[in-house]
């Protein structure tokens, strides 16, 4: 057989197993979501779009034709939860004058409290040479003066004096441990999430969960008073973008 027809034949059976195992795993993923809400008393729905327009920042604000499937909803220590795939087509272009098109399909998994979203906002993301290089440029990133914890996060908030105070040794210690490994954390007013590239994942679902209720613990006590306790679209909302 001449090299070139091997090739093509070998690329295409690589395209045909592509397009036959991507229906195969989502099926077994949403068989093993489904499986999960019922041993844990959860509900499971297979999409729910409102929650891909509820939250504000990463990645919610990526690419186009965005969405949200392999919902589910239960309860932790009296928290409401919410666990769902969002979904988003990656905007690409082929010349600057042209408008976005939608490209190749991407995908993260995000487990919040099922709660309306407002202020304060903090938001933890791992950090990267992206990051390192905003910083020169006067990125924010709140440092609490301790080097394991301030190298491993970037720290941006709406309200850094709170940002402060939520960061005490529970907090930071919290987001040290293995469980948040690759994981964004953010807190928007009611509101906490965590988030990871990549589809749901049932054998992680219930401990990511647990980390979301963990750091409501630290965290939503501190944001009482009249300041806070509003939710939804509030004038300002947000942290710096850079």
């Amino acid at each position: 057989m001449e090299p070139l027809v091997f090739f093509v034949m070998l690329g295409l059976a690589a395209v045909l197993g592509v397009l036959l195992l991507g229906p195969t795993r989502r099926r077994r993923r949403a068989n093993g979501l489904r499986e999960l809400a019922e041993r844990e008393g959860w509900a499971y729905e297979p999409e729910d779009n409102e929650l891909a327009e509820r939250w504000k920042g990463e990645p919610f604000e990526r690419g186009l034709t965005r969405g949200a499937t392999e919902v589910l909803r239960g309860t932790i220590d009296g928290y409401s939860i919410v666990s769902f795939t969002f979904t988003w087509r990656v905007a690409s272009r082929r010349g600057s004058t042209e408008e976005p098109r939608s490209g190749r399909l991407a995908q993260a998994h995000v487990v919040a409290l099922d709660a309306v979203p407002g202020l304060p906002v903090l938001e933890l993301t791992p950090e990267g040479f992206r990051d390192r290089i905003a910083k020169i440029f006067g990125g924010q990133d709140v440092q609490i003066g301790n080097p394991a914890f301030d190298g491993q996060w970037r720290v941006r908030s709406s309200d850094e004096a709170f940002a402060r105070r939520a960061l005490d040794a529970r907090l930071a210690n919290l987001v040290m441990l293995p469980d948040f490994n690759g994981a964004r954390v953010r807190v928007e007013g009611p509101s906490v999430l965590l988030w990871t590239p990549g589809p749901s994942d049932a054998a992680l679902l219930v401990e990511r969960a647990r980390r979301v209720v963990d750091v409501a613990k630290i965290v939503l006590p501190l944001e009482r008073g009249a300041r806070y306790e509003q939710g939804g679209s509030v004038p300002g909302f947000g942290i710096p973008t850079i």
